[in-house]
């Protein structure tokens, strides 16, 4: 019998914590102005994988208002982060956010598209990331995540969010008008692509709008 429903999320969602009150006053902000910040679920899953992996350093490749990239620097104090986005008027709202929070010095934040800009990084010897967040536009997964292999150390974790994309990747009776016919398509090529790949052992979990959990294994390219 399927249970997951509006009623579990809910009941799940009830001991979500905010780690400080900074993060609890930003999530409030961008779920009253609707901007797509990680949600509840997804956050508690975080909160437990992140405990166990401690990274070094994180890549994320969304930075949208700032949120996920604050709340990795305040779960994990000892981490230096590198987060990209490519929406200018995001990119400066975030940037006030991390600095407002005196962070600035921990976050480094790039404005661009996120395949190039970690591509710059690269050029520029800065790798070694042993965790990656994922969570910008959704047609463009797959090559976000062959920029972010070549920055990244063997048994790196690397985190797909919004994968389901509301149940729309599982179904076409989620897209009826076939409004988001292209980026279910390639999403669901993208799902394929880090079940089948060799350099990575997947798991792929239902948690928030879904998860996809992966781990690289080996050298990339």
């Amino acid at each position: 019998m399927n249970i997951t429903n509006d009623l579990v999320t809910e009941y799940i969602c009830g001991y979500y914590q905010p780690l400080n009150d900074q993060l609890a006053e930003l999530r409030s902000m961008g779920e009253r102005d609707h901007v797509p910040i990680i949600l509840k679920e997804t956050e508690q899953y975080l909160n437990i994988l992140l405990a166990l992996k401690r990274p070094a350093r994180i890549l994320e490749i969304g930075t949208a208002i700032g949120y996920s990239a604050i709340y990795f620097a305040y779960k994990c104090p000892q981490t230096e982060i590198y987060t990209i986005e490519k929406d200018e008027t995001a990119f400066h709202a975030a940037r006030h956010n991390i600095a407002a929070l005196g962070l600035d010095e921990r976050i480094h934040s790039y404005l661009g598209d996120g395949q190039e800009q970690v591509e710059k990084l690269r050029d520029i010897g800065i790798k070694g990331f042993d965790f990656v967040f994922i969570d910008a536009a959704k047609s463009h997964y797959r090559r976000f995540l062959e920029a972010a292999l070549s920055v990244c150390q063997k048994d790196a974790v690397i985190v797909s969010d919004n994968i389901l994309q509301r149940a729309m990747t599982v179904s076409d009776q989620y897209d009826p008008q076939k409004k988001h016919k292209t980026n279910v398509k390639k999403m669901r090529d993208y799902v394929d692509y880090i079940c089948r790949s060799r350099e990575l052992e997947t798991s792929l979990m239902s948690t928030g709008d879904g998860l996809a959990v992966s781990i690289f294994r080996g050298e990339h390219g």
